[in-house]
């Protein structure tokens, strides 16, 4: 199977193609702004490297948020087209998914994953030690959510990890952990993974606050 994926919902845009099992190309800048430039520039350089076509791809994956609106919104409309032209379907990854799969093994307690979100608040989301979520996604300022972890140790993990880290200095139990960028290469693997609930277009997209801008086309009319 060849599995394409994309990740423009963080500080950056990122793109790998997995074939039979195996990453065998892959781009990933770190960036702020400019998502809608490069991301469709990484794909085709990812695409001559690895000599695929993109009517050759089985399955697309593309993380679905939260993130940036504006990288969010690129990443979902690029995948999209690509689905379309192939006849494919998309796999939609939630980032807190993607930072968590690669955080490897915790032994103990709860896990803390933080999106910066681009102003004081980060997104976040808790989980077990197994990977089972607590809860529903967050967006609250950093002390708000250090009051709603559980006792006992605590992993971070995250680009919003930075943001939390301050107001848990208090505790002993407390380590980061991780890397902080979404790699793409575990979005095309957890999209294979989860090849069964691929859909066809692109995945909705998880917000978790209300974007800073709508698009005029999702605009409530004027009474």
């Amino acid at each position: 199977m060849i599995v394409l994926g994309l990740d423009a919902a963080g500080a950056g845009c990122g793109v790998a193609l997995r074939r039979d099992g195996r990453v065998v190309a892959a781009r990933t800048e770190p960036m702020a702004q400019g998502h809608a430039v490069r991301l469709m520039p990484l794909v085709l350089e990812v695409l001559a490297e690895a000599g695929v076509a993109p009517g050759d791809i089985d399955l697309f994956g593309v993380t679905s948020g939260p993130g940036s609106f504006t990288g969010l919104r690129v990443g979902l409309a690029a995948v999209g087209g690509l689905a379309l032209g192939a006849g494919r379907r998309i796999v939609g990854i939630p980032s807190f998914d993607a930072v968590l799969a690669d955080l490897g093994p915790v032994a103990a307690g709860t896990v803390l994953v933080a999106l910066d979100g681009r102003r004081t608040e980060p997104f976040a989301r808790l989980f077990d030690a197994a990977g089972a979520p607590l809860g529903e996604p967050l967006c609250l300022p950093a002390a708000d959510l250090a009051a709603l972890i559980p006792p006992g140790p605590l992993t971070v993990a995250g680009d919003g990890a930075h943001l939390l880290l301050p107001v848990l200095a208090g505790r002993a139990d407390v380590r980061q952990a991780g890397p902080a960028a979404i790699d793409p290469a575990t979005v095309a693997r957890l999209a294979e993974e989860r090849a069964d609930q691929a859909r066809e277009g692109p995945p909705p997209p998880l917000y978790v606050r209300p974007p800073d801008a709508v698009p005029l086309a999702e605009r409530a009319p004027k009474p």
